[in-house]
């Protein structure tokens, strides 16, 4: 069965998800920098943000927005036919990432990828694609509302 945003797993029967969902590292190049959480928040605050549609939980912003394969956005297909149109972020402190990493029907060569979910209502946002020296989001753009 897939969940109403295409989850590309199910939880076992009568599970919570949100029992299993592990915060993330941001997701990023190991030389960049990373600002003390004090600083983390004034950036957050000057730029607009990228929300989750159901909870309005900020997400991501602006600034984290990425060309991966030169291009910011992607349409993709899953293994069930639910199609989905991506926007790739840099970093995505509003989700949490869950299960182990698969490489099964990956939409990025050489990335592994796990499920994100919005951290505040548990919804299913997206992917975050993983390999040794890189990663990033891979959000679910209809289930993300600008700010």
């Amino acid at each position: 069965m897939i969940g109403g945003a295409g989850r590309p797993y199910e939880p076992f029967c009568g599970e919570d998800p949100r029992r299993y969902l592990l915060r993330g590292e941001p997701a990023g190049r190991r030389d960049e920098t990373v600002l003390s959480d004090d600083r983390e928040e004034e950036r957050e605050g000057e730029n607009p943000g990228i929300f989750c549609r159901t909870c309005a939980h900020r997400i991501s912003s602006d600034n984290d927005r990425i060309a991966v394969n030169g291009s910011h956005t992607h349409t993709f297909f899953n293994p069930a036919g639910l199609v989905f149109e991506l926007g790739c972020f840099r970093r995505a402190p509003g989700c949490l990432v869950s299960s182990e990493a698969s490489n099964q029907f990956t939409w990025f060569a050489g990335y592994s990828w796990r499920p994100a979910f919005c951290a505040r209502c548990a919804g299913h946002l997206g992917w975050r694609f993983e390999k040794v020296d890189h990663a990033f989001f891979s959000l679910i753009l209809a289930n993300l509302k600008n700010g």
